[in-house]
């Protein structure tokens, strides 16, 4: 018995025939970017509201939506990229502008001596000025502390209209992460420690990231070789992936994760530089223009090796990028606003961004989050003594469980989309609407290569959680071994256990992406597609342009 199949062409044959890529294209990107900017100058009140939420919101999906469909890059996986970023954009858009403006649900963290200089308090109170102060439950929570003991706080939102709000809009939508922000994605100790810290030179971060790029182009250009020398008939389209051994499937899934870690650091380090610099020479040094403000982008393996699973994995370890608008507008906007699921997890707008204390990968496990959704620890035991965190005070309940992994579920099915939005665009590309054959071929699941990776994820994370459950009861009740009490050839075994899960897991689930990806033409050398110098290619094949 077959699916129902929903055809496209009739929706896809109305669109423009996509062009190569202009810099009127460009411009309009970047126009639309400064658009969201300029528009945060305004006052959040309520004409200026439904000014950006009638007029300017459709402007920019507008403009993001062009990017998609009315252009082209010459290389297939940029181009797929950039039409993912587009669509990051226009998710940020429905979030600024509809449903959870800025103003009311992020804020700045800076030294307590920025704002007042004379204060000595230790506690952080959430200025009213923010908009989402809470009086009946004053805040105060003990802010995190700088090598000299400045104290962190939220700064209150900049008036309309002022240099101080340009800056401050500026710093929101160019913060993928959410450095220095309420919101900032949980980071690892190695990205916030010299040479990332607050008190690091420009010279030492620039020295770092520097290598730090030129260790994972080495690591890219080895794995073009694979792609397009060793495996090229795999990844031209010509070998289905089933025919492959299992050796085959590691290599050629680890060969794309590379290109899509480094094309990543690629972006990130081209823009990192030019916000540090340009912060040096004008002596600016907040989070945007600041070497604290851009640490790495991915987590160690060390990191992972100590904190091994996938919950790790998706929370710490990868980029980030996608975290606050997958969390605000799929686990609280769908899940908690839509279907009317329990609030868990933290505030669409906390106080503070986790810290190292209370977000570390060993207890981020065990907290209800966007990315674990089913919490294998007490929430009492995952917190830090002195510092209260939104969660539950009692025991999670079986119904709660399930509500976080639909909550869960959501999540990943929008980054699905975001992704599958990329795959749109290559389609697009390498069938043009012009050409006849893709007015009779285009299905809404030719779209949707890439999302089984992502909606398969949160079965990993409850398998995890499950597991973990029981084996602490397991060492408790049995074993007799508490929390912190493990022998070190213990804890090596459970490192080394958790770290073969996490990679077996994403091995197997990888097969979705790689095959979709493949299927999407993202990875094709024929036609006139550029060739570009590769060292490892040359070394080992002798070929030095593939």
């Amino acid at each position: 018995m077959g699916y129902i199949q929903i055809p496209l062409y009739e929706l896809v044959s109305r669109l423009p025939t996509p062009h190569p890529q202009n810099g009127l294209d460009v411009f309009i990107g970047l126009a639309t970017v400064h658009l969201m900017i300029l528009t945060h100058l305004t006052p959040h009140t309520g004409g200026w509201r439904l000014f950006r939420m009638g007029i300017i919101a459709p402007l920019c999906l507008t403009g993001f939506g062009y990017i998609v469909v009315g252009q082209i890059e010459k290389d297939d996986l940029t181009h797929w990229g950039t039409c993912v970023l587009m669509c990051i954009y226009s998710m940020r858009v429905l979030e600024y502008f509809v449903f959870f403006p800025a103003e009311e649900n992020c804020h700045r963290i800076v030294p307590r001596s920025q704002i007042h200089p004379r204060a000595k308090s230790t506690h952080l109170m959430t200025p009213e000025s923010n908009g989402h102060s809470d009086q009946s439950s004053p805040s105060n929570i003990q802010a995190g502390e700088l090598e000299d003991d400045e104290v962190l706080i939220a700064e209150p939102v900049p008036a309309p209209f002022t240099l101080k709000k340009l800056y401050w809009s500026w710093s929101l939508i160019w913060s993928y992460r959410g450095i220095g922000w309420n919101y900032q994605c949980p980071l690892p100790s190695e990205s916030t420690n010299h040479p990332f810290s607050r008190k690091s030179s420009r010279l030492s971060w620039g020295y770092a990231t520097i290598r730090y790029y030129i260790i994972g182009y080495l690591i890219d250009d080895f794995f073009r070789s694979i792609r397009n020398i060793y495996g090229k008939e795999f990844f031209a389209g010509n070998i289905p992936y089933n025919t492959l051994n299992q050796f085959e499937r590691g290599l050629y899934s680890t060969a794309v994760v590379i290109r899509v870690w480094f094309g990543l650091i690629h972006s990130w380090t081209i823009s990192a530089i030019i916000f540090v610099t340009l912060g040096g020479i004008l002596g600016w040094n907040d989070e945007i223009f600041a070497p604290w403000g851009w640490p790495p982008m991915f987590g160690s393996l060390n990191q992972l090796w100590k904190h091994p699973g996938l919950s790790t994995m998706w929370s710490k370890t990868w980029h980030g990028y996608n975290r606050r608008w997958l969390y605000v507008l799929g686990w609280i906007g769908i899940g908690e606003n839509v279907l009317g699921l329990t609030h868990t997890g933290i505030s669409s707008h906390p106080n503070m961004p986790p810290s190292e204390k209370s977000s570390n990968s060993s207890n981020t496990s065990g907290q209800i989050s966007p990315s674990h959704p089913i919490p294998t620890s007490s929430p009492s035991s995952s917190s830090s003594t002195n510092q209260k965190v939104n969660l539950p005070t009692r025991k999670i309940s079986n119904r709660l469980m399930i509500e976080n992994l639909i909550k869960s579920f959501i999540t990943f099915l929008l980054s699905g989309f975001n992704h599958d939005v990329g795959s749109f665009a290559l389609i697009l590309k390498n069938n043009p609407p012009a050409q006849s054959q893709i007015k009779t071929s285009i299905y809404l699941t030719d779209i949707f290569k890439l999302t089984p990776f992502f909606v398969i994820q949160p079965i990993g994370l409850i398998l995890e959680a499950i597991f973990k459950i029981n084996y602490r009861k397991f060492k408790i009740y049995y074993l007799g071994i508490s929390k912190g009490k493990e022998s070190s050839l213990l804890i090596f075994f459970e490192r080394l256990f958790g770290f073969i899960w996490t990679w077996v897991w994403l091995g197997w689930t990888a097969r979705f992406f790689v095959q979709g990806m493949i299927q999407l033409g993202a990875y094709r050398r024929d036609g006139d597609r550029d060739l570009y110098w590769n060292l490892f290619g040359g070394l080992i094949w002798g070929k030095w342009y593939i």
